[in-house]
């Protein structure tokens, strides 16, 4: 089973009771041609569907406060440009000189 966008926030930073994501400093609604788009900036914004948010989510921990750490959808999504410096345990590396 895969977690909601939502759970996945409130996973990470607990509930804010009483409290929904619409009334969130984090939450925005942007427009974008004819269309509004809804989406949170704890949460990341992929310019596309993927994170889409929705104003009636019960609030995460995040509820009007500042955030300063990566996206959370990045969690869950990689992005394509991400490249992988570390080399994975066990990984031969064929530029490496033996003495």
């Amino acid at each position: 089973m895969t977690l909601r966008k939502i759970d996945l926030m409130h996973n990470q930073f607990g509930f804010s009771p009483g409290h929904r994501c619409k009334e969130c400093s984090n939450f925005s609604r942007e427009k974008y041609h004819d269309y509004a788009y809804s989406k949170c900036a704890v949460y990341g914004n992929t310019n596309s569907e993927a994170s889409d948010w929705s104003g009636r989510y019960d609030a995460c921990g995040m509820f009007n406060k500042e955030y300063v750490g990566g996206d959370i959808i990045r969690l869950v999504r990689p992005s394509r440009n991400s490249i992988i410096n570390e080399p994975i345990e066990g990984q031969i590396d064929i530029f490496e000189e033996e003495i």
